[in-house]
C-alpha cells in the first residue's frame, strides 16, 4: 500500500505545477461525479423503465382502442339489412307484376259487356246461327287454391279467430251454342282474338251433324275483380 502511494506521489511530483493543478482539482471533481451518478443512475434507470412502460401503454390503449372501434361498428350494423333488402326487392317484383296483371286485365272484356259483344260477333259473322247462350256462375279462381303458407296463415287465423283473406279474382263465363262449318267457325273465333278486348275460350265442341252443318258447344270467359252475375236476355 505505501509503496503504491509512494509511486503514485512520485508520479505527481514529476509532472509539472500547473498538470497538478489540474489533477488537484478534477480528482474531487471526479469523485463527487462517481458519486452523485451512484446516486442517480438507479433513479435515470427507474425512469427509463417508466417511459417504457408508458409506451407500451399507449399501444395497448391504441389497440384497445382500435378494438373497441371495431366492435362498436359491428353492433351498428344491422343484421337484418339483408333480409329487408331482399323483402324490397320482392315487394318491388311484386309491384311490377300487380301493374302488369293490372294492364291485362284492363284489356279483357268487362263481365257485363260480353253478351253484347258476343251479339254484335254473331252480327259479322252472317252464316253462323246462335241457337243458345247461358251464363255460367262466376268463381273465384283463389278461393280453393290456397298456398301452403296461406294454409298456415288460415290455421292461425282460426285460432286468433280472425277471418281468413284470401284474394278475390273471379271467373266470369258464358256458354254459347251455334251451327256453322268448320271455316265459318274458324272465322268466328279469329274475329273474337282481333277484338281490342280480350276473350278466353275454355272448352270447344265441334260435332258434325249434317256435313259441311255442325253445331258447335264452347265456353268463353274473362276475369274480373267484381263478383257481379252476367244476365244474359
Amino acid at each position: 500500500m505505501s509503496s503504491s502511494m509512494g509511486n503514485l506521489e512520485a508520479k505527481f511530483n514529476a509532472i509539472s505545477p500547473r498538470e497538478q493543478k489540474l489533477v488537484f482539482y478534477a480528482v474531487p471533481f471526479v469523485i463527487c461525479f462517481v458519486f452523485i451518478l451512484g446516486l442517480i443512475e438507479p433513479a435515470i434507470t427507474q425512469t427509463i423503465e417508466t417511459r417504457q412502460e408508458i409506451t407500451d401503454a399507449k399501444f395497448s390503449l391504441v389497440d384497445i382502442t382500435y378494438s373497441v372501434d371495431s366492435v362498436q361498428a359491428q353492433l351498428n350494423i344491422d343484421p337484418n339489412t339483408e333480409t329487408r333488402n331482399q323483402i324490397a326487392a320482392v315487394n318491388e317484383q311484386i309491384l311490377i307484376l300487380e301493374k302488369q296483371f293490372t294492364r291485362e286485365l284492363e284489356q279483357l272484356v268487362p263481365p257485363a259487356a260480353m253478351p253484347f259483344v258476343l251479339e254484335q260477333l254473331f252480327v259479322d259473322a252472317k252464316k253462323l246461327k246462335l241457337i243458345g247462350m247461358s251464363s255460367i256462375v262466376p268463381i273465384n279462381i283463389f278461393e280453393n287454391a290456397p298456398k301452403v303458407d296461406e294454409k298456415e296463415n288460415a290455421d292461425v287465423a282460426k285460432q286468433e279467430g280472425k277471418k281468413e283473406i284470401v284474394p278475390e279474382l273471379f271467373k266470369h263465363g258464358l256458354r254459347i251454342s251455334f251451327e256453322g262449318s268448320f271455316f265459318d267457325t274458324r272465322e268466328f273465333l279469329l274475329a273474337a282474338e282481333k277484338m281490342p278486348w280480350k276473350l278466353h275460350w275454355q272448352e270447344i265442341k265441334f260435332e258434325v251433324d249434317e256435313y259441311p252443318r255442325a253445331r258447335v258447344d264452347i265456353e268463353l270467359f274473362t276475369l274480373s275483380t267484381s263478383e257481379a252475375y252476367i244476365h244474359v236476355n
